[in-house]
């Protein structure tokens, strides 16, 4: 995954911030006692929001512990206790790493790609026996995202929704008979969401490299705020289609546990990280909670 959608840290309160990097911390404890020490390198942001809104989507019960961490050893803090479904983030965000590490060894995006895809070898056929459906999902869409890729498909909308329903999928099976229309569309706007601001953080080293980028097929292209600075009211448009649409799916759901924090990422994170895209002349810094 790639770390666009956080909450708003200056909106959250303590409480709110607490329990975010509680899903945190826990989800990457838990995969390290399942997978190995260097695949906790996978757990990000991203993931977190799903494995807080899956917990919620499926009414799983939450416990905390308080335990210290390998980076921080002498200061305890609270951390969602494992369970079943944690498990199965842990897996299923395997296995999105190491296809996403495949595709960068493939597109030649440097030895980082071939070093990450290695060291999650163990960890990936782990998961792989964990959740099969879901590493026959990402791996088809993969694969069709490299087909468009390589045949410098035109249009935006085709290619982020490669990506996005490759998300809903996996959240379909983690989901089981408590999918709902809303919740997938949820998951599917988001999965869209992350594939745009990826695409477009990345389009000045995407350009210099002449990598496959959407938005160079469809848009001319001198330098990184030029391009932004004349195609804002574009970008504008089709990112804040897809976050209202986010919205609107999220407004429609019930939530029991935490809905204050969703709704913070859902209703503000996303905009703010695209108004910070938009507005950066580099490409965006790792984001903290």
């Amino acid at each position: 995954m790639y770390g666009y959608v956080v909450p708003p840290k200056k909106a959250l309160s303590l409480e709110e911030h607490v329990l975010f990097n509680s899903f945190y911390c826990g989800l990457c404890i838990r995969t390290g006692k399942l997978m190995g020490q260097r695949a906790r390198l996978t757990t990000n942001y991203d993931i977190t929001f799903f494995n807080v809104l899956l917990h919620d989507l499926l009414s799983q019960d939450v416990t905390f512990e308080a335990r210290a961490c390998v980076l921080n050893p002498l200061k305890k803090r609270p951390m969602v206790g494992s369970n079943e479904l944690l498990d199965k983030i842990a897996a299923a965000n395997i296995i999105l790493s190491y296809y996403k590490a495949e595709d960068g060894v493939i597109d030649g995006e440097g030895i980082k790609y071939r070093i990450a895809k290695s060291s999650l070898k163990g960890a990936y056929n782990l998961s792989k026996q964990m959740l099969p459906e879901v590493d026959d999902i990402v791996r088809e869409k993969y694969a069709l995202l490299r087909k468009l890729e390589k045949a410098n498909t035109k249009g935006i909308d085709r290619v982020s929704d490669v990506f996005a329903s490759m998300m809903e999928r996996v959240a379909e099976v983690m989901l089981k008979d408590k999918a709902s229309d809303d919740s997938l569309h949820l998951i599917y706007n988001i999965g869209k969401f992350v594939y745009l601001v990826d695409a477009l953080d990345d389009i000045d080293e995407d350009h210099k490299a002449r990598r496959y980028n959407p938005f160079l097929v469809d848009l001319p292209y001198q330098n990184r705020q030029q391009f932004f600075a004349d195609n804002s009211e574009f970008i504008e448009f089709i990112l804040n289609v897809t976050i209202n649409r986010a919205i609107e799916c999220f407004n429609n759901l019930s939530f029991t546990q935490s809905y204050d924090l969703l709704r913070q990422i859902v209703h503000v994170g996303l905009r703010q990280k695209a108004e910070q895209l938009l507005s950066s002349k580099r490409k965006l810094r790792k984001p903290t909670v």
